[in-house]
């Protein structure tokens, strides 16, 4: 509770800012919780040009994302949410796209209800994801991740685009990235077989080809 209720602040301080900029310079307005450069770092949020993205696990917390990014008609990315399929139709509902990784099923007091199945019951229900291992140092890991989510329900055509046309989707890079096709960067692998198959090989690697 106390998190989203900073992240209001933050947003109801960032949205007074840009119809006060000149006063808050002068010193005619009153000081925000934030300071000028995140102050300047959520202009483009507040205009939807860059979604917000916000950690989050228990599907109160997921709920309580939506509502604010409703509130402050922000682009909401919610990554983590464990119990996202607890909310899942929700999530469909509003078009919220979420960043998993796949391989969390332990509980804790945030994520109670944490399961493999995550990724095949969010995808079932219509919503956007995106398969992460949030380690960039254990980035080797994907497919990993994915071949697991896999194995837990998830159809492998839905699983091969969440880590190619998906995220280039979410993060508004689609027209560069993501899909095979003429115009696109070329940034290409070829594999000995299933590329979910820890077993498989990678035979060619193009980047930017």
């Amino acid at each position: 509770a106390a998190a989203m209720a900073r992240l209001r602040e933050a947003l109801e301080a960032a949205r007074d800012y840009a119809e006060h900029r000149d006063a808050w310079q002068d010193a005619r307005r009153r000081p925000y919780a934030l300071g000028r450069l995140d102050l300047e770092a959520l202009q483009p949020v507040l205009r939807r040009e860059i979604p917000l993205a916000v950690e989050a696990h228990r599907a109160s917390d997921l709920l309580a994302a939506m509502r604010i990014a409703e509130e402050f008609d922000v682009r909401l990315v919610l990554l983590g949410a464990a119990e996202g399929w607890m909310v899942a139709d929700e999530l469909a509902r509003q078009k919220v796209p979420v960043v998993i990784k796949p391989l969390t099923n332990l509980p804790d007091f945030d994520r109670l209800g944490a399961t493999l199945e995550n990724a095949a019951r969010l995808a079932k229900a219509g919503v956007e994801i995106v398969i992460s291992t949030f380690d960039t140092h254990n980035a080797r890991n994907l497919r990993q991740e994915v071949g697991n989510a896999i194995a837990y329900g998830l159809d492998p055509a839905r699983a091969l685009e969440a880590v190619t046309l998906a995220p280039a989707r979410v993060w508004g890079v689609a027209d560069r990235l993501g899909s095979i096709e003429p115009g696109r960067e070329a940034d290409l692998v070829i594999w000995s077989g299933d590329p979910f198959e820890l077993l498989t090989t990678a035979d060619v690697v193009i980047i930017a080809g």
